[in-house]
């Protein structure tokens, strides 16, 4: 890893993961003082008058739509959340190879003495850092908050929020990371990173009615995602945990890999 590059590559992108960071801390403090105005019965009545489709299109039906787990997927850590890092962290990933690459600046940095095993190294550890900030963005205020609008969460809670919604950003910025090493602009790994997280999601939103959608239920990355669960019950299957750290490992290091050995000319 290089100290001086790190410090370039997250010095270039500060000011998208200000904007990001700042969203999401906003989006986690809105939602956190919204509780309150139509927490309990008055969610209840709310939630009763929608129609099924559209719960399972930005909560699913495994946890109860009406408790402040299902509030919190229903309105911020479900769909829009995940749209949020999403984009994040393939906007990065493609900057980080692809974008470059594209752009013939990256000849020029492997022109100074790093070598691109290094330098895929840094990119990386700098996207585990771009994807703890968005981490602390998307939860602690509510933590910080949640008191106040009486929204009381244990550590533990914030912990497997914490910790599980990071290892669900990784993966899914490794998926990313390793298309935008493979290609030699940034249209292609982004068009593909959406794409597949489009199939998996509606994968997810159909798997009750279609024996097809359940070919992706094993990898199926959104499906696993279910903060409504640990918020609820303090609880994450550990398969989730598992299928998370496998993508991420597999994909991140085959991003270095893959890029270590193409052509950028």
């Amino acid at each position: 890893m290089s100290w001086t590059l790190l410090r370039a590559t997250i010095h270039q992108r500060r000011t998208s993961l200000f904007w990001f960071s700042f969203g999401l801390v906003l989006y986690a403090w809105l939602m956190t003082w919204f509780w309150p105005q139509m927490g309990g019965d008055k969610y209840a009545e709310l939630i009763e008058s929608y129609p099924p489709e559209l719960l399972q299109l930005f909560g699913g039906t495994e946890v109860p739509m009406a408790s402040l787990g299902g509030y919190f997927q229903m309105e911020y850590l479900g769909l829009m959340w995940m749209l949020i890092v999403a984009s994040a962290l393939i906007i990065y990933a493609i900057k980080a190879f692809a974008g470059e690459i594209g752009a013939g600046t990256m000849e020029f940095t492997l022109a100074q003495p790093v070598s691109r095993v290094r330098l895929a190294v840094t990119r990386v550890i700098a996207m585990v850092g771009y994807v703890v900030v968005l981490a602390i963005a998307s939860f602690v205020p509510i933590m910080i908050f949640g008191p106040r609008y009486d929204i009381e969460l244990s550590a533990k809670t914030y912990l497997l929020l914490m910790s599980f919604g990071g290892l669900f950003m990784l993966a899914i910025g490794g998926i990313a990371m390793l298309l935008s090493s493979m290609f030699r602009d940034g249209g292609k790994p982004g068009s593909i990173a959406a794409g597949i997280l489009v199939l998996f999601w509606i994968a997810d939103l159909v798997a009750n009615a279609s024996e097809a959608a359940e070919f992706f239920e094993p990898v199926n990355l959104v499906s696993y995602w279910q903060p409504g669960k640990i918020i609820n019950d303090g609880t994450v299957a550990a398969e989730a945990w598992w299928i998370y750290a496998a993508v991420a490992l597999v994909t991140l290091v085959g991003s270095v890999v893959v890029f270590s050995r193409r052509d950028v000319a």
